[in-house]
């Protein structure tokens, strides 16, 4: 690249942005369209099933609190933040990985260049959505340019692209390197990622797809080397695939009654405050296992609920979904003599905390980062009097005041 740091990087595409601005004609082309991006062509979507991974007449299983001290994990989170102006929309991501400490281990963009792994080929971290804005020639490679973008959700749904995109490379390159480092070090070494291993209901998003099936070979690369991939995901109000399990519906229907229509985190909470279970403070629970294929990937589930402690409301305990490969669980039960919840464990009630800590650090530097990118952008576009649209500017201004307090 062109550059050391992104600051520069961030600087020129500021300075390229208001000299369009203020040297632009008042003739516009038209916008595109996303389908105009990504093209046309739809997919047929597949049908999704769920099926039990693992025979179990219960829905709730026991799990005992072991800490494994010869383990090291990293936790792998992204970020974005988009800016609007009348010249181009932003869009600013970044992947951060951090180790077990908390540890920050590597991030991309870097704002310290002394972290432990810097990138060797690392992805653009930057997405400008313009028509007829010219980009210096050294900032090819950092940054990506596209077409005018139709709406807030297009620039919302690339925002997702881009972190899709970072955490895969994340996956290939600094976590294999990572990897063999500890594993020459005769350490177990899983890799966690936030959110979902990788996605199965596309809905005809042709990008998307093309994403998930790159992210599963990057797992694969980790998995050929007996490194496990686990994705943690916090968020449950969407997803639906217990209430598909006809194994469990004598369960459902005797402990929560109709439940067709409830969502996976609706009827866990229902079944822990029915009467099929009393007390579960300082027990792990976890379901069994599922394994859900779509669009020709495929992967095994499990809930695993965080109970609070004596002195807590129910409503303080966690619950995450685990996403796996078979893969994975193969090198995790065979060779690492363990399962994937204990991973969990050791990264939280294992550190006293009630979450993933390397995820959570990860987590917390993506955003830092992004938000650095996205103030240093916003300064140099405003101080240099080309406009930022409204809605920019009141998030930045909403920033400052609470910086100030």
């Amino acid at each position: 690249m062109s550059f050391d740091l992104p600051t520069k990087i961030i600087n020129n595409l500021g300075n390229d942005i208001v000299k369009s601005y203020k040297t632009a004609s008042t003739q516009k082309k038209f916008s595109l369209t996303l389908k105009d991006i990504i093209g046309n062509d739809d997919l047929n979507e597949m049908e999704t099933n769920v099926e039990l991974y693992e025979y179990s007449s219960r829905f709730f299983n026991n799990k005992k609190i072991m800490q494994d001290k010869n383990l090291f994990m990293i936790g792998i989170d992204s970020s974005s933040r988009a800016i609007m102006t009348p010249e181009a929309d932003i869009m600013i991501s970044a992947v951060s990985i951090s180790g077990q400490g908390p540890v920050e281990l590597s991030d991309w963009p870097y704002l310290y260049p002394d972290l432990a792994y810097i990138p060797v080929k690392p992805e653009p971290f930057i997405y400008v959505a313009s028509d007829d804005l010219d980009l210096s020639d050294n900032l090819n490679g950092a940054i990506s340019q596209i077409g005018f973008l139709n709406s807030e959700d297009d620039i919302s749904k690339f925002m997702d692209y881009s972190r899709l995109k970072l955490e895969s490379w994340a996956l290939i390159e600094p976590s294999y390197a990572l990897g063999k480092y500890f594993k020459g070090k005769n350490k177990k070494f899983v890799v966690l990622l936030d959110g979902p291993i990788f996605l199965l209901d596309n809905k005809n998003d042709n990008l998307k797809f093309e994403l998930m099936i790159n992210r599963a070979k990057s797992v694969e690369l980790l998995e050929a080397q007996n490194i496990p991939v686990i994705g943690i995901v916090k968020r449950l109000e969407r997803g639906k695939i217990l209430g598909k399990l006809q194994e469990f519906s004598a369960i459902f229907d005797q402990c929560i009654g109709h439940y067709s229509n409830f969502n996976d985190l609706l009827i866990i909470q229902k079944m822990l405050y029915s009467s099929c279970y009393n007390s579960y403070y300082g027990k792990i629970l976890t379901t069994p296992k599922i394994k859900i294929k779509s669009d020709g990937l495929e992967k095994i589930v499990e809930y695993v609920l965080i109970p609070p402690s004596r002195y807590q409301s129910i409503s303080k305990g966690r619950i995450f979904r685990l996403e796996y490969t078979e893969k994975t669980l193969e090198i995790l039960t065979n060779i690492y003599n363990t399962e994937p919840v204990q991973m969990l464990i050791n990264d939280s009630i294992a550190k006293q905390s009630s979450e993933s800590i390397t995820i959570a650090y990860s987590d917390k530097r993506g955003k830092m980062i992004t938000q650095v990118l996205k103030d240093l952008l916003i300064n140099t576009i405003v101080g240099r009097g080309a406009p930022i649209s409204y809605d920019t500017l009141r998030e930045a201004e909403a920033e400052w005041i609470k910086r100030k307090q």
